[in-house]
């Protein structure tokens, strides 16, 4: 009995009120505010004390068959849910969400130290509480600041620079002289400083030019799985603080993302192409050598950029353009059938007034 007690304690250490939610997240309790919830999840997966997370109206047809205790709701849809059902209304949905994540699901503990299989050499300097991994290598001259993490696998090239509280995970490669900032993380196989995509012809052959710049990344920068940043060519390849780098992007040497950037997944930045501060680009989207980018500019989805674009602007298509000037020509490729058979009997018409 009491070694039950115990365990439904631990288990139940994490939950909240609605009450202590509302709190937490800056919300309002509609309905009982001492019912208790011990989790959040979608709408159409939580069941019995778990929150169930209602932030997008595409959600709301499974209103009706969730089992959940109660609702984290936002404002705008407070009205699709049952009158007599439990929930916390919030103006913002998305950052309570992960309030509430990170009380639910908070990071574990990691004891600091040097795994036995792990390889340093000569000169390696690492600061407090720091923790290397299995089999992972830092070789010369490398540098890791305080608390931060390096995963089992990992590849720290001579003379690379980690910042504090970073965090590599398992099988993540640094060329040598990378850098990075304070608070980066970097997901399994991720590849930063390779060389770039460098040749000029000499006697007929493609000859390799020597890629000797580096690779700098800033502050609180996450780079997804899988990714790959080039060292620069001559000067370095430069990721602005605060951006975020989904998994399969493709960074080429010299480019320059400025701060708090977005790209998805499989985004592609051919050579020396600067972006400005703020720029998102969707997935599989892409840009051509030597060109800008403006500050703030979005670019949709498998779009190819191959000129300058201005700040502030949303883009779509390819080539890329103004999005209402793409809107309008596929409008006109969809009108394309029937203009098609309009100029044909037009044609007719003519041909018969010309024949008499």
């Amino acid at each position: 009995m009491e070694d039950s007690a115990m365990t439904e304690d631990r288990a139940d250490s994490g939950a909240l009120t609605l009450g202590e939610v509302a709190e937490r997240v800056g919300g309002r309790v509609v309905g009982d505010p001492d019912v208790r919830v011990g989790s959040i999840g979608p709408v159409d997966e939580t069941d019995g004390d778990g929150l169930a997370f209602l932030g997008s109206r595409r959600y709301t047809q499974y209103v009706g068959e969730s089992k959940a205790g109660a609702f984290l709701v936002a404002d705008d849809l407070d009205e699709m849910l049952p009158e007599d059902a439990n929930r916390v209304v919030v103006s913002e949905a998305y950052p309570a969400m992960r309030t509430l994540l990170q009380h639910f699901h908070p990071e574990r503990p990691c004891r600091p130290g040097v795994h036995p299989t792990a390889v340093l050499g000569p000169g390696v300097e690492l600061g407090v509480d720091v923790v290397v991994g299995p089999f992972a290598v830092l070789e010369e001259s490398v540098s890791v600041g305080d608390r931060s993490r390096i995963g089992a696998h990992s590849v720290l090239g001579r003379g690379s620079v980690v910042g504090r509280d970073a965090r590599l995970y398992p099988h993540v490669v640094l060329y040598e002289e990378t850098v990075l900032g304070d608070r980066v993380t970097i997901h399994s196989g991720a590849r930063l400083g390779t060389d770039g995509f460098g040749y000029t012809v000499v006697d007929g052959e493609h000859a390799k030019i020597p890629q000797v710049g580096r690779c700098v990344v800033g502050d609180d920068v996450e780079i997804g799985a899988n990714s790959t940043l080039d060292r620069g060519s001559l000067g370095d390849t430069r990721i602005g603080s605060g951006s975020k780098l989904d998994n399969l992007v493709q960074i080429a040497h010299n480019v320059r993302v400025g701060a708090r950037s977005l790209l998805a997944a499989m985004v592609g930045i051919a050579g020396s192409t600067r972006l400005g501060e703020g720029v998102f680009m969707g997935g599989q989207s892409g840009a051509i050598n030597a060109i800008e980018i403006g500050d703030g500019a979005k670019v949709a989805v498998r779009s190819c950029v191959i000129g300058d674009l201005e700040a502030g602007g949303t883009y779509s298509g390819t080539p890329a353009r103004p999005h209402w000037d793409t809107l309008k020509a596929w409008g006109l490729i969809d009108r394309l059938p029937e203009l098609s058979r309009r100029v044909k009997r037009l044609e007719r018409a003519v041909e018969g007034l010309e024949n008499g």
